[in-house]
């Protein structure tokens, strides 16, 4: 009764309101209406302006009604099974187990004590009174001190010229070119001494020429990462000599394939490493992440050194070089650094006591350089981190160890600290993050690859899972997860998110 009265009371308001309106309008106009002016104005025009209101009310009735509807045929209808982990992003779950390691640093070159000495803060550069700025004053910088650059020189030039005699007509070799082949050549050496201890080694050897394949020595994929500012040719012939060196050391020459580096690829170190476990085994196979069905057996190789007047005069003239006249910048360096990785059995066959796999790497590139003024963003490295730790499936928790290649400097140190306060609120950035730029100087991809060798060494001894971390280059930004293998995964399926970092742009 109550709606039939409300609506009585609102037509016959809106017939009020209506005839009052042209009553007061005929008046005041002196309009004398005629029958069609009553009719129309005071009785079709009411009407109309009801049924007007009557269908809008029936048409937001009807809307209402269709989209309740659709809800409830959405909520009956069951969401579809999603798979724990897709089929395209298996291969993330892959790993290669480090056998061994080796490295070379101003500090010394046993890994351990240079960690102990980092996280302590012990490990400071030194004056280097052969290197000078503009104005005449000697600059901080990591020397190696015994470094046999005379005979690695000899050395070189002599299998140049073996090689081919118009070699040995080639122009002098630059210091940092010299320091960096001697380098490279004492880790390849005692890489090689580590692989002697393979057990089908000697039964190759003594076995007939068409014998030797059915003994199952695998072949070692010999990789060398050379400075960049190299020319690709002189990179790649470096490589070879470098795989003539471990044939030296006993391991057959056939049995080694030196992988070259293409010329002018602007690539990480940590993509290259990432791309030995991706071409460990096949995509189609599905293999489990710490299994291969078949032997593989790479020698990665990093050397670089800073030391030379032309790196110096090119730093200081980009305001990049740690001088009298910027304290902003960065202080040269040299080292070198190498991984043995294999698969568990091969690991195993060469004496590794414990497992420790090397995981995937999530890489990538920032719009904005780090040495550009301003705020300083540390939203790309989190999002690297997150991605490299789904990938292990290791929590940020687990983490032992921070490693990074980076040094003093501010934008650095910020956005070391804010991805700390991001992805790894539990770590002690004081004590368990080290940076092997600020101790030893920058040496390019040998810092990022001395910097695993540290986390190795750490997972290692500890056995907790280690965070590489490189935020060096102005742009280029990586992350790497170490881990024994006897280690609890305690996250296991990465989230679309998490696969898609290593290809994020800023």
């Amino acid at each position: 009764m109550g709606t039939w009265i409300k609506r009585s009371l609102f037509v016959c308001a809106i017939f009020a309101v209506t005839w009052v309106m042209f009553i007061a309008y005929w008046s005041g106009s002196n309009h004398m209406p005629d029958t069609s002016d009553v009719v129309l104005f005071l009785l079709v025009l009411p009407v109309c302006f009801l049924l007007l209101v009557w269908g809008v009310r029936k048409l937001r009735l009807s809307l209402a009604a269709a989209a309740a509807a659709r809800q409830a045929a959405a909520a009956q209808t069951p969401a579809p099974e999603v798979p724990a982990t897709p089929a395209h992003h298996v291969e993330r779950h892959w790993t290669l187990v480090i056998a061994a390691s080796a490295l070379r640093s101003p500090q010394g070159d046993d890994a351990a004590t240079l960690l102990s000495q980092l996280q302590k803060q012990d490990a400071r550069l030194d004056l280097d009174p052969e290197l000078t700025d503009r104005q005449g004053f000697p600059i901080l910088a990591g020397r190696i001190g015994a470094l046999d650059v005379e005979g690695a020189q000899s050395d070189y030039l002599a299998w140049q010229e073996a090689q081919s005699p118009e070699a040995a007509q080639a122009p002098t070799l630059a210091t940092g070119h010299l320091r960096t082949l001697a380098l490279a050549a004492d880790i390849t050496r005692e890489l090689g001494q580590r692989l002697l201890a393979h057990p089908f080694l000697t039964q190759y050897l003594e076995a007939p020429a068409h014998q030797r394949e059915a003994v199952g020595l695998p072949q070692v994929h010999l990789l060398a990462l050379l400075p960049a500012r190299w020319e690709g040719a002189q990179r790649l012939q470096a490589a070879q000599w470098l795989g003539d060196l471990l044939a030296q050391e006993g391991w057959p020459r056939e049995k080694i394939t030196v992988l070259p580096v293409i010329a002018g690829e602007s690539v990480h170190p940590m993509l290259h490493l990432d791309r030995l476990i991706a071409t460990s085994r096949d995509v189609n196979a599905k293999q489990p992440a710490s299994q291969l069905t078949s032997p593989y057996l790479a020698v990665a190789v990093a050397a670089e050194s800073s030391l030379d007047e032309a790196i110096i005069e090119e730093w200081e003239a980009q305001q990049q070089l740690l001088c009298s006249s910027a304290n902003n910048g960065k202080s040269p360096g040299e080292g070198a650094a190498g991984l043995i990785l294999a698969d568990a059995t091969q690991a195993i066959a060469l004496g590794a006591d414990t497992l420790v796999l090397l995981h995937r790497a999530a890489v990538g590139r920032k719009d904005k350089s780090a040495d550009a003024p301003g705020r300083i963003e540390g939203e790309f490295l989190s999002r690297l981190v997150q991605g490299a730790l789904q990938d292990a499936g290791v929590a940020p928790a687990a983490i032992g160890l921070l490693a990074t290649d980076s040094d003093f400097r501010g934008s650095r140190t910020e956005e070391i600290m804010k991805m700390g306060y991001d992805s790894l609120p539990e770590i002690d950035l004081g004590s368990q993050c080290v940076k092997l730029g600020a101790g030893c100087g920058a040496a390019g991809a040998a810092t990022v690859m001395s910097a695993l060798v540290l986390a190795h060494s750490a997972s290692e001894a500890s056995g907790q899972a280690a965070l590489c971390v490189s935020n060096d280059h102005a742009h280029e930004r990586a992350a790497m997860v170490v881990r024994p293998q006897d280690s609890p995964s305690t996250v296991s399926t990465p989230t679309p998110q998490a696969t898609a970092a290593p290809a994020a742009t800023a």
